[in-house]
């Protein structure tokens, strides 16, 4: 059976820093060694984490390593957001959301 941590690694393809799926993991209080089991995989706590890595991969730079190369679309980085948004929505996490910018901007009121 897989341990939390390759479940983790497991939300894409792209090269995730080992010391961010540690951070992600430790901020949800995941035990990243322990068994992936069913009940972690539904967890709440689970759930947030993948969230936080989705938000992650949409920031996340193109790369050429090892004679491969990771790149996103435009789209695909949205469509990382919107997955991202939705998890915090279903378990009602605004303090990782991304909240929208306001102000003025202009040289006159």
């Amino acid at each position: 059976m897989a341990s939390v941590l390759e479940s983790l690694k497991a939300v894409n393809a792209y090269p995730i820093p080992l010391r961010t799926l540690v951070e992600v993991g430790e901020a949800r209080a995941l035990t990243l060694n322990s068994e992936a089991s069913q009940d972690v995989l539904r967890s709440a706590a689970f759930k947030l984490a993948t969230a936080d890595l989705l938000l992650w991969l949409s920031l996340a730079p193109n790369i050429a390593q090892g004679g491969q190369n990771y790149s996103f679309s435009d789209e695909q980085r949205q469509q990382f957001r919107n997955r991202a948004n939705a998890l915090y929505d279903e378990f009602e996490d605004d303090a990782e959301k991304p909240k929208p910018i306001y102000g003025y901007k202009g040289s006159r009121l």
